[in-house]
């Protein structure tokens, strides 16, 4: 990220004070091939250019301004964007404001939950990317929440932090509240979140999307039913390679549930990093039908700079029976600035 104050420098000139703003972003191109076949056999291949190992691209502004008593004020305003397509134009991503002392930090607006951050470091092939692998169990806390409340607790134990998060929704959409707790010491990583969401009537619950279908698990038909989330992961790195154990589960109502387990291993070869996932879980529709999911993912990082790298992967996933199956194959660049 570069920092620049030429806009804010200028209204110094008028107002007498100045705030440090940094523009950053990222962007991600990659060519790829999606094969998705039914549960009755019919496949369809897509190939096409877009972001693959981030989700998308992303454009930002950021500002802190120091304060009397050790405050800071912060503040950011995030886009989603797609630089390989027109027809995408920006949306609202992570943004917020806040304030920071010794009691911690508090943001207000739309902002990453709390599991989001647990989820993905169970990942070391990078969950938010491809349809391939894919997340197994909670993909409701791979997301942001708008119009949330987050308060980060100060670092009582070196290593340790404990985050809270209170949204309350969308619109017509229901109200969250979650958390998350984690700890690093040295090559030892754990974290463990929690989040419940009150569903509006008409809203789905429904499990991974895979063989270009995803299964409605549960359709309330009135206000009031809770989506329970838990994930936990832990990992070690040895330096000659990284190991990973991630599970969690999601449940709506009595019986609905989504649950999964993922096993990560990182490698850095050379200047190259190669990195495996594999997933199972379970899918249980409010009837008691249930579905079990498995995948597997490979992918290969190569740093041409600290901000600029290329990757490669290649993964599958399948549901049921074996004819019900994603893959997917790509490969691309990706620049941080």
């Amino acid at each position: 990220m570069k920092k620049t104050l030429v806009a804010v420098a200028a209204l110094a000139t008028i107002s007498g004070a100045m705030a440090d703003v940094t523009i950053g972003g990222l962007v991600d191109a990659g060519v790829y091939s999606i094969g998705a076949t039914t549960a009755a056999g019919v496949k369809t291949t897509t190939v096409g250019v877009g972001p693959q190992n981030n989700g998308s691209d992303e454009l930002f502004f950021m500002a802190t301004e120091d304060l009397d008593g050790g405050l800071k004020a912060t503040a950011r305003l995030g886009f989603n964007v797609n630089a390989t397509s027109s027809a995408s134009g920006p949306t609202n991503r992570i943004s917020y404001l806040g304030l920071a002392g010794s009691f911690g930090e508090v943001q207000v607006g739309e902002q990453w939950k709390p599991g989001f951050f647990t989820v993905l470091n169970a990942d070391f092939t990078g969950l938010v990317s491809t349809s391939g692998a894919g997340v197994v169990g909670p993909g409701a806390m791979a997301a942001y929440t708008a119009n949330s409340i987050t308060y980060t607790l100060p670092k009582f134990v070196d290593g340790l932090g404990v985050q809270y998060q209170k949204g309350y929704g969308e619109n017509t959409a229901g109200s969250t509240s979650g958390y998350r707790i984690e700890y690093t010491n040295s090559g030892f990583y754990a974290s463990y979140s929690a989040e419940t969401a009150s569903m509006t009537s008409g809203a789905t619950f429904a499990g991974n999307t895979i063989g270009g279908t995803s299964d409605a698990l549960l359709t309330t038909t009135a206000t009031g039913t809770n989506l329970k989330s838990s994930f936990y992961n832990a990992s070690y790195d040895f330096g000659m390679a990284k190991f990973g154990l991630g599970s969690g589960s999601s449940q709506a109502g009595a019986t609905a549930k989504s649950t999964g387990t993922i096993y990560s291993l990182s490698v850095p070869v050379g200047s190259f990093v190669v990195a495996a996932s594999i997933t199972s879980g379970q899918q249980v529709t409010s009837t008691g039908t249930a579905t079990n999911t498995k995948g597997q993912r490979y992918a290969a990082f190569y740093n041409l700079s600290k901000r600029t790298s290329l990757y490669a992967f290649t993964g599958n996933s399948s549901a049921g029976t074996a004819s019900r199956k994603t893959t997917e194959t790509a490969a691309g660049i990706k620049h941080t600035f």
